[in-house]
């Protein structure tokens, strides 16, 4: 089983700030590994963030970003309490995905 998707939401007055590590190879495919095979391409193709069931970032990833990526979202118009949910999907079918709510700074 990978690692769980690492989330962090916080919330002063009505800005929010939330940090996401999606723990995942990021394979690009163009590695070869120590007996000189190519290492296949594995890597996320999509996240979306919403909050409260809403999408409010989608975005569309590739082979250069690194392994376990690290990503940080501003968010207005949040409160405390407010449900944070991230999902992404692999070039191979597979997905995650974690949910959190938002806690006063």
């Amino acid at each position: 089983m990978p690692d769980p998707i690492k989330l962090r939401a916080t919330v002063r007055g009505t800005d929010g700030e939330v940090r996401v590590l999606l723990p995942h190879p990021m394979e690009s495919g163009q590695r070869r590994d120590p007996s000189g095979q190519p290492v296949p391409a594995h890597f996320i193709t999509a996240v979306v963030l919403s909050v409260n069931g809403r999408p409010v970032i989608e975005g569309a990833l590739g082979t250069a970003v690194s392994a376990n990526p690290l990503f940080a979202f501003q968010l207005t118009g949040v409160k405390a309490g407010d449900r944070l949910a991230v999902a992404w999907v692999d070039n191979k079918g597979q997905r995650g995905s974690a949910d959190t709510a938002f806690v006063a700074a």
